[in-house]
């Protein structure tokens, strides 16, 4: 009966290990991913994600720093869970737990400014497209740093000032120069530079604000979608090591 005994426990430890490692393995596919995930984000929306100049702008440096953790995470809670070691699967254990807290905290931050984002995104495009106004009128270098990320935004959203072509044709500033019908090239498709005229069918005539807001939104609840899944996969991951450690200093453990 003791024999049985022994070898059903035997079993029950090593589908544990087996889970275990599955597990961390498919976390360092996952930390890979999330990096490559991060530095797309960062490649394709920099310029979208600094125009608040806020928490926004470490989404996806937030993701790579996950990435990178979830990548250690895995390769040491496989490495530990393979070789049987309990000092080193108490050590994943807590770390786990940290990136866990880590995480919530995470998600409690991103909703909390998810709720603010239109604002802070009217707020620094009226603040980007004044500049804008004022580097086309003086040349002043001060300001073409936000003339440049103007652009780029109005190009790649395909959209035109903070809520429409009125951004630049309702302005006295710029109609002084330009007209009330001139707008940025980067307002209409078939423009390289200089200007364009709003009153062609090739314009965008769609204001940045909601487009910008959509992207900035679409990104944070990409952050909090991807956290709360790792959250259950951690408190998995955390049930599983705990457990394995009972087994292993239960049967005693091996050095690495």
């Amino acid at each position: 009966s003791s024999g049985i005994n022994a070898e059903y426990g035997g079993c029950k430890k090593n589908m544990i290990k087996l889970l275990l490692v599955v597990f961390n393995v498919i976390a360092v596919i996952i930390g890979l991913a999330l990096l490559g995930i991060g530095a797309f984000t960062m490649y394709e929306y920099g310029d979208i994600l600094a125009i608040t100049e806020s928490s926004f702008t470490n989404i996806p440096t937030m993701l790579m720093i996950l990435g990178v953790l979830v990548f250690i995470l895995g390769f040491v809670g496989c490495y530990g869970s393979f070789r049987e070691n309990r000092a080193l699967l108490i050590f994943y254990v807590i770390l786990l737990i940290l990136v866990l807290i880590g995480e919530v905290v995470a998600v409690i931050v991103s909703l909390i400014y998810k709720g603010e984002i239109n604002e802070q995104v009217e707020i620094a495009l009226d603040a980007k497209t004044d500049e804008y106004i004022n580097y086309d009128k003086t040349g002043n270098e001060e300001y073409e740093d936000s003339k440049e990320v103007v652009d780029k935004i109005q190009d790649a959203l395909k959209c035109c000032g903070v809520h429409g072509i009125e951004t630049y044709t309702d302005n006295t500033t710029w109609v002084k120069k330009h007209g009330d019908e001139l707008v940025p090239a980067s307002c209409c498709d078939d423009v390289e530079t200089g200007y364009c005229n709003s009153t062609t069918a090739a314009v965008n005539d769609v204001g940045c604000l909601d487009k910008v807001a959509d992207t900035l939104s679409d990104n944070v609840g990409l952050i909090v979608g991807i956290s709360l899944g790792f959250i259950l996969i951690q408190i998995i991951g955390v049930c599983l090591g705990c457990v394995l450690c009972q087994r292993i200093a239960r049967d005693g453990y091996k050095e690495v």
